[in-house]
């Protein structure tokens, strides 16, 4: 279990907490005392850390990926063995993107761009050193403490897929909601596989679902493989056009379809975010001077907080409900020339009921932040504030499996996962989920399972823990008839009872039982204390004090 290693040192590192748990590792905050700074941990679950082939070849992607020098890359310390641990030491970075994504059903534009920016850079320099990641999603797109974003986990996904395709073993390796169509079908993957899956990642980011969605993983890597991704604006209309354009390149089927390269799209996300229609430079403001402004995008902040500094997006917003003002232009007469909205182009103004629609002339000085709109004859009109797109309602909900690092998680009856599983877009309904652990003939504790109700926009958890069993074979010297048998485990969680002489062993989850026994005539016998190990045999035999003897 994770909490072996708390309070505990690997090396020299000290581990002071867990701060997370995957399919193959746990990670923990430590402390590097010769540094005097906290780490990160990630520390292989003993089921991998005891298979020379798979710790090999963890060992070697991990110092591959330590060689990875980059400011958008999460720096690797060490690589090393304490006793029976196998971990190395990392940059801490407590928050990422996913956290983001807990707090606010979507991110604005920009910022994602500036995310995509990072990551796109990261990826393109790995690319060059011959390092592809194999499994981008918004879990491995962190934060340093000046907001950049950073990568974490190269070498990993390659890792587990060597080991994968050594041992046969049947699991799916990487994340199917993020999977490039390639990847889906097992094929060779080269950099443009990490593209489209940081596609997914900036499309999960700003618009609050995932492209692809399913009841299972296999479904999911069939709409990859098979179906076009719904046009993001359909979830989220303040998308500019040029970035949705962009995102669905990233997501095309065919990798010569996609950005080439990391720098290809970084460039290609620079100009989206350079664009004159990119989201953050569309409203005409009122400064407090009364002067006519346009308001431009966003500055980028650093701080030791990152981007938690940026004023946030809802102020934003509500600024511009509180303050904005068209310049509507008006021909001769009075009247103005209006024209219907266009909702596919980036030079609408988004109006509600009552609004006065902007004119041509107005239309296109909003398009390009740097024109200037023609006045002539024109006066200034107060126009209604347009309201705010509607935020994209939460169509999907949240679940987490966590189960002994030995378990087989099962997701309506198919393996998903070993150790614990998690799927940010479930669609709402009834599920059966479930956990097994090797075990023993007839040890029914060693497969576990739970009905969840999952909703629209919940987060819900679930803990399963399967045990292994033992057994207690019970031999009653002086048995009669009628004589009985009843095991009480200490926690008060399992009773059973039976004749004796029984059929045979009594079959119990590891842990202490309280045994007794009656029979006509005797007195009973009681033994308070058992223990029961896994795949162990405890044996007891006694005889009863009886009239008859």
């Amino acid at each position: 279990m994770p909490e072996r290693y708390l309070g505990a040192s690997l090396g020299k590192y000290r581990v002071e907490s867990l701060a997370g748990s995957g399919g193959f590792a746990w990670v923990y905050r430590g402390f590097d005392p010769e540094l005097e700074i906290p780490v990160a941990l990630k520390v292989l679950k003993p089921q991998f850390a005891g298979d020379p082939t798979f710790e090999e070849r963890f060992r070697r992607e991990a110092s591959t990926a330590a060689k990875l020098r980059h400011p958008n890359i999460v720096n690797i310390y060490a690589v090393g063995r304490d006793g029976d641990a196998v971990y190395f030491a990392m940059d801490y970075l407590p928050t990422g993107l996913a956290d983001k994504l807990e707090a606010s059903a979507f991110l604005p534009e920009e910022f994602v761009v500036r995310v995509g920016i990072d990551v796109a850079r990261a990826l393109g320099f790995a690319h060059r050193e011959g390092v592809v990641h194999r499994d981008i999603k918004v879990d491995n797109i962190l934060f340093d403490s000046h907001g950049n974003a950073v990568v974490a986990d190269f070498g990993i996904a390659r890792a587990v897929s060597g080991y994968v395709g050594q041992t046969g073993t049947n699991m799916v390796v990487g994340t199917p909601q993020y999977f490039a169509p390639e990847q889906a079908r097992a094929k060779p993957l080269d950099g443009r596989a990490d593209i489209y899956s940081l596609g997914v990642s900036l499309y999960r980011a700003v618009t609050g679902r995932l492209p692809f969605e399913g009841e299972d993983w296999y479904e999911i890597a069939r709409q990859h493989v098979e179906e076009a991704p719904p046009a993001p604006r359909r979830f989220n209309p303040a998308i500019s056009p040029a970035f949705e354009q962009l995102l669905l390149r990233c997501l095309a089927k065919h990798p010569d379809d996609r950005p080439a390269t990391g720098e290809q799209l970084a460039d290609e996300l620079s100009a989206v975010l350079a664009a004159p229609n990119t989201a953050g430079a569309r409203a005409v403001f009122l400064s407090p001077a009364d002067t006519p402004t346009l308001v431009t995008p966003l500055a980028r902040v650093r701080s030791s907080r990152g981007w938690k500094r940026v004023a946030p997006w809802s102020v934003v917003v509500l600024a511009m409900i509180a303050t904005a003002v068209v310049l509507a232009i008006r021909p001769p007469g009075g009247v103005a020339d209006t024209a219907p909205n266009d909702p596919a182009s980036g030079a609408m103004l988004p109006g509600s009921e009552g609004t006065t629609p902007a004119p041509d002339s107005l239309r296109a000085g909003y398009a390009g932040a740097g024109d200037s709109a023609r006045v002539g004859d024109s006066a200034l009109a107060p126009v209604k504030a347009a309201r705010p797109a509607a935020r994209p309602p939460t169509t999907t909900g949240r679940l987490s499996v966590s189960a002994p690092s030995n378990a087989r998680v099962s997701f309506n009856g198919q393996a998903v996962a070993d150790g614990g599983w998690r799927n940010d877009s479930i669609t709402p309904g009834e599920y059966v989920v479930g956990a097994s652990i090797p075990a023993s003939s007839g040890c029914s504790w060693a497969t576990v399972e739970e009905r969840v109700r999952v909703r629209a926009g919940g987060v819900h958890a679930v803990t399963l823990a399967p045990r292994p069993c033992g057994s207690i074979a019970i031999n009653l010297l002086n048995v009669a008839s009628g004589a009985r048998y009843t095991v009480s485990s200490a926690d008060g969680t399992v009773t059973l009872t039976g004749a004796l002489p029984s059929d045979g062993p009594v079959v119990v989850p590891v842990g202490s039982y309280r045994v007794t026994a009656q029979q006509p005539l005797c007195a009973s016998y009681t033994n308070e204390n058992v223990v029961v190990a896994a795949d162990r045999a405890t044996s007891l035999t006694f005889r009863m004090i009886c009239e008859r003897d």
